[in-house]
């Protein structure tokens, strides 16, 4: 009994020590500024946080501590997207194929009636380095309607959307419609504080798509675009994270192997 006890002893820990973990790709705001930078500039995979286009409403709060826009132009430059890239290699990843968005938000009346509730869109791709240079740009974020065109396709990568799985082939397929979610006819309160803000909370399986596991991918890039009339809301995030998870059976093993350990104690004991 003995040696049954420290093999399945054994073979836990193993499990354990060698399955895919949970990574934290993105984990920003929430009430600190740390880690998070918003620049007016070109988004390549040399980018360092979030970026936006030049004429772009894309703004941080006080303190650093949420980002937000009021921007009520309707279809201008100034709703476009900000995005940032992840080198996904410097992160350890194996066999996580989920991909969890979470993020809080507040759509509230920033002038005006604000009748027209906003439309806010989440673009997230993978990436294959195929042949880019550190100067080859990844995203259009001037384009406007919730729009946030895959410049990334005509400069060395192969793009995929990761909330379908489907490989971008030209640069305008990244609409508003493809945008892997979707916040439609927002309208939390009218109020910005985090207090009175709702939750988005979307996770993505791959394991049926060509690249199923985001280990896979040489980058991440997510991006928020808004389509707004004039008169919509204004838009803040408070929080968002984004996680690589391992699928669901990796923690039913190695939760059946620690539960069969135990049952081995509690019998050797009695």
């Amino acid at each position: 009994m003995k040696k049954q006890l420290i093999g399945i002893f054994g073979v836990a820990a193993l499990a354990t020590s060698s399955f895919a973990a949970e990574v934290t790709i993105i984990d920003e705001l929430d009430g600190t500024a740390a880690g998070t930078s918003l620049t007016t500039a070109g988004l390549s995979r040399t980018s360092d946080g979030w970026h936006k286009t030049s004429g772009s409403a894309w703004a941080l709060g006080t303190g650093n501590t949420w980002m937000y826009n009021t921007s009520l132009a309707g279809g201008g430059t100034s709703d476009g997207a900000m995005a940032q890239v992840i080198d996904l290699n410097s992160l350890g990843l194996t066999d996580q194929n989920e991909l969890q968005f979470d993020m809080t938000y507040s759509a509230w009346t920033a002038s005006g009636t604000g009748a027209t509730d906003t439309n806010v869109y989440v673009h997230l791709w993978g990436l294959v380095d195929n042949t880019a240079t550190d100067e080859g740009e990844i995203a259009n974020l001037g384009a406007q309607n919730g729009n946030m065109w895959v410049n990334a396709v005509d400069n060395g990568y192969t793009a995929y959307n990761l909330g379908t799985g489907s490989q971008f082939t030209s640069n305008n397929q990244a609409d508003a419609a493809s945008a892997a979610i979707q916040l439609l006819n927002l309208n939390t309160s009218n109020s910005s504080l985090i207090e009175d803000a709702g939750v988005a909370s979307v996770a993505f399986d791959l394991s049926g798509y060509a690249l199923d596991t985001l280990a896979q991918y040489d980058y991440l890039v997510v991006g928020i675009a808004r389509d707004v009339a004039t008169d919509g809301k204004g838009f803040a995030m408070h929080d968002i994270k984004v996680t690589a998870v391992p699928e669901p059976s990796t923690y039913a093993l190695i939760g059946g192997l620690l539960a069969l350990s135990w049952v081995m104690v509690r019998r050797r004991q009695a």
